[in-house]
């Protein structure tokens, strides 16, 4: 049979198919007549259980369990994916756990050695044989260095990434067989999620990268007060070992332990949720598995982010939108939302108007409801829900933000079911805005406008050179008129005095909002006359700017 040839590992994907098929899947494996691959033995024993009446998606968590860490790894990249999955399925998927037996020490010790080149005890004073954590790729230990200090080691598993990339291989398979066989599946494009796994995976397996991450952030909040990230030891650091500094802290989602201790739980909440809405809004740069393990909390509610190893980015564009989007929630203002999840998404054919009305319902009821009623991570997961069900694809980014909201609220609701996070959030939004349209970004905004114009400008000689010429050795014959030329020329001159007089006008205004500080020299109506003169050409040029618009638009 064709499909067999692209099976690389037979005995792994007949596994594959028996645990299927005893999970109550037989139906797609009679459909793609694979049945034959099942063992007549295997048969008789299902036939001979009483059937459990289980949900699909109760079934799809069972199945990935039981066929190992890359199948659970793959279930908890879909659980945070609620623009591809419905509900029911991401609350199910969201109780895989990946929390595996440990391998033994002398594999640790095996893997450091090969690693750094040096007996274990040379590179540490003590080293704790059993680990802190175990999962599906890594384990965790503790250890002090030569140096003294505290450190926790991270050591990939034996031949992690040759099972891995193979059962990747068997999924690919799997998810031909999905779009061929099965129509339904076709919008969730089975075949483009195993490929996001695959790159998600690789990242994951590639410590250097997860060590670079981790530097990058400690960068971003080194003066912070309320924010941890520990240290990388790059020189004890390869593609399989992470040695980074030791965190002694209690996991978010701990709270009585937290109470126990006397720490102030609200508090660590609030710094927890703020250091996400930095990262994600004035770093571009956040952490994506939102797991609240990966949170541990201090004794002076300060926390510490840990597991760099999957990153989300946001670029200028996307961070103005998602502002956009939360601002409109919070003023409840659904022209708004449904332009921002237009913008955000790649649009087909969408009724506004439909889109508009979903929106408006999941909106409107915030406005008759109590600040410690309103939860916003309900909002954004029927939002990015509604973005899905109106074929928007919004960006992976996106959705992992929206996911590590879910989750902080969710522990912030588990400490305190009327924890107000939306009103904790309001008054970080209203200062990202006010500096959004602050002089000083509207400057920047402009100044990236102009690079684009002058850019344009410089190659549109060559490049227009080089489509006639292309055009040309096709024998298509171009006739353009001299006058064609003349009017482009003279837009494009047009455009480029435009946004020259704006970059001027928004210099004086700028010098003239400093200058209101001067506390010497003569005044004219309580303002420096030096600023007031400043002023006053920046206005002029502004109304004669507008003046020219609106001349040309009417």
């Amino acid at each position: 049979m064709q499909l067999l040839k692209e099976v690389r590992d037979i005995e792994r994907f007949t596994e594959i198919l028996g645990v299927l098929f005893e999970e109550g899947f037989e139906f797609a494996i009679d459909e793609v007549k694979l049945s034959h691959l099942i063992p007549f033995s295997k048969k008789v024993a299902v036939g001979l259980k009483p059937k459990k009446d289980r949900k699909h998606e109760e079934k799809l968590r069972r199945t990935l369990e039981r066929l190992g860490p890359t199948f659970i790894k793959f279930g908890q990249m879909l659980s945070v994916r609620s623009d591809m999955l419905p509900r029911e399925y991401i609350k199910e998927l969201e109780k895989l756990q990946d929390d595996v037996k440990p391998f033994p020490f002398e594999q640790v010790k095996s893997t450091i050695e090969k690693e750094l080149g040096k007996p274990l005890y040379d590179l540490f004073r003590t080293f704790d044989k059993t680990p802190i954590a175990s999962a599906s790729i890594s384990q965790v230990h503790r250890a002090i260095l030569k140096t003294g200090e505290k450190v926790a080691v991270k050591v990939q598993r034996p031949n992690i990434q040759k099972q891995m990339l193979a059962d990747i291989d068997i999924m690919r398979v799997l998810a031909g067989i999905l779009q061929k066989h099965f129509p339904k599946t076709k919008p969730y494009k089975p075949l483009q999620v195993v490929s996001e796994f695959e790159a998600w995976t690789k990242k994951e397996l590639d410590f250097l990268l997860e060590a670079n991450n981790a530097i990058r952030f400690k960068g971003n909040f080194t003066n912070s007060q309320t924010v941890h990230i520990p240290k990388v030891f790059t020189e004890y650091t390869t593609e399989k070992i992470l040695v980074t500094e030791f965190i002694d802290g209690i996991e978010l989602h701990h709270v009585d332990e937290l109470k126990k201790k006397g720490i102030d739980v609200e508090k660590a909440l609030e710094n927890g949720f703020n250091a996400v809405l930095k990262q994600v809004f004035e770093d571009g740069l956040f952490h994506a598995d939102p797991h609240p393990g990966n949170i541990l909390v201090l004794d002076d509610a300060s926390v510490a982010f840990v597991d760099f190893g999957i990153v989300g980015h946001f670029d200028d564009k996307l961070k103005n939108l998602a502002i956009d989007m939360l601002s409109g929630v919070l003023n409840q203002d659904a022209d708004s939302v449904v332009e921002t999840l237009l913008e955000l998404g790649t649009q087909g054919d969408v009724n506004r108007d439909e889109l508009k009305e979903d929106v408006k319902e999941i909106i409107d009821p915030l406005q008759y409801m109590k600040l410690n009623e309103e939860h916003l991570s309900v909002v954004i997961e029927e939002l990015v829900g509604l973005a899905a069900k109106h074929k928007i694809q919004i960006s992976p980014s996106f959705v992992l933000f929206g996911k590590t909201i879910v989750t902080l609220e969710g522990v912030a609701l588990e400490y305190d079911p009327k924890f107000p996070i939306i009103e904790k959030s309001r008054p970080f939004l209203e200062k990202l805005i006010l500096k959004r349209y602050s002089p000083r970004e509207q400057v920047k905004s402009l100044m990236r406008e102009t690079k684009k114009y002058k850019r344009f400008i410089q190659q549109f000689p060559e490049k227009a050179t080089r489509a006639l010429e292309t055009l040309q050795r096709g024998k298509v014959q171009i006739h353009l008129e001299d006058m064609d030329i003349n009017r482009l020329s003279h837009e494009i001159d047009k455009s480029s005095n435009r946004i020259a007089y704006s970059l001027v006008i928004a210099g004086l205004l700028i010098a003239s909002a400093f200058l209101v500080q001067v506390p010497k020299g003569p005044f004219f109506y309580g303002v420096p006359f030096v600023a007031f003169v400043t002023f006053i050409p920046a206005a002029i040029l502004g109304f004669v700017l507008i003046i020219s618009i609106l001349r040309e638009k009417y």
